[in-house]
């Protein structure tokens, strides 16, 4: 999923078409300030949890050419780590609900774009 400030989420699931919806420009806004807040995604550190091999996801927010590591564990330890966990699951739930989509597939990388 693609998303900008303006709260404009694209979400590109392998074997379907696009799908576009608009988000709330507050739950944009939020992600925005705390990718900023994050400083270099790549240099957050990384949590470990076991994960179901053919179950398991991933969550990553990816932005300027950072990528977090997963945040798809719980509870994150980092307050920065937490607070992008928090606003890309808000995002993703909001998405799911406004395009009718029962899940997302295992890996889905949050990106907004600048």
């Amino acid at each position: 999923m693609t998303l900008d400030q303006a709260g404009n989420a694209t979400v590109e699931q392998r074997g379907n078409q696009p799908q576009t919806t608009k988000l709330s420009t507050q739950l944009c806004e939020q992600l925005m300030r705390d990718v900023e807040a994050a400083g270099r995604l790549s240099a957050l550190p990384e949590q470990h949890c076991p994960k179901s091999v053919s179950f398991g996801s991933s969550l990553y927010v990816e932005s300027n050419g950072e990528r977090s590591p997963d945040l798809s564990c719980s509870p994150q330890r980092d307050s920065r780590a937490a607070a992008l966990q928090k606003d890309a699951n808000e995002i993703l739930e909001a998405v799911r609900k406004q395009l009718n989509l029962s899940r997302f597939r295992p890996v889905r990388p949050v990106r907004p774009l600048q």
